[in-house]
């Protein structure tokens, strides 16, 4: 039996895309959209509730993952709250590698990416909601050592700091004092070593450079 291992990601990102519930909701449209003719005037509204979906779906996000971090700050979240968060953090970056390697999880299916402004603004509008999410998570279960008393005292933010550092930084603001806040410090270096090569690359893409005639 021959294991074909790109065969065996692209079939994990799939399954990991599946577990949101943005991609039942536009599967549905999709097989609205499947039978009418391309171009037309009844397909174009449906891609286009697709495309409103997508952009609801990604600001929604954002605003939850906001309010979460900020509640972090004031109120004790239960910890049940992490999986879920994490679960979303890692199906943001699922989601960009399905576009960028095989041209799935996206509505516009295939190989071609279109870097266009409007992919970008989403792309950048799930780096600050993969941060919120960091820090909120920092937050709820994070332990540090040597945080500084201003971090600390009336308003607690420590897990904000580290979440906001580590995104903008790759590098910590504080020391992990347990494995879970190590570990999820070492998470945070590789998502944004991946998520930071994508968006990236998607700048390049935009780029239109033409040699100067002679």
């Amino acid at each position: 039996m021959k294991l074909n291992i790109t065969s065996l990601v692209k079939k994990l990102i799939h399954f990991t895309y599946s577990l949101s519930p943005y991609f039942w909701l536009d599967r549905y449209y999709k097989k609205q959209e499947s039978p009418i003719e391309t171009g037309s005037e009844a397909w174009q509204a449906i891609r286009n509730k697709r495309l409103f979906l997508s952009e609801f779906y990604i600001v929604f996000w954002l605003a939850a993952s906001f309010s979460l971090m900020v509640l972090s700050a004031f109120f004790n979240l239960p910890s049940w709250l992490v999986p879920l968060l994490l679960l979303r953090i890692f199906g943001l970056l699922n989601k960009e590698l399905g576009v960028i390697l095989f041209g799935t999880c996206k509505i516009t299916e295939g190989r071609m990416v279109a870097a266009t402004g409007r992919v970008i603004v989403l792309a950048m509008a799930n780096f600050l909601t993969a941060m919120f999410l960091f820090s909120a998570v920092y937050q709820i279960s994070g332990k540090f050592l040597n945080v500084p008393e201003m971090f600390q005292t009336n308003l607690p933010i420590a897990g904000i700091v580290q979440g906001i550092n580590g995104q903008f930084t790759l590098s910590r603001a504080f020391e992990p004092a347990d494995v879970f806040t190590w570990v999820i410090n070492l998470g945070q270096s590789g998502f944004m070593f991946v998520f930071g090569t994508i968006i990236l690359s998607m700048f390049v893409a935009l780029l239109n450079i033409k040699p100067l005639k002679g």
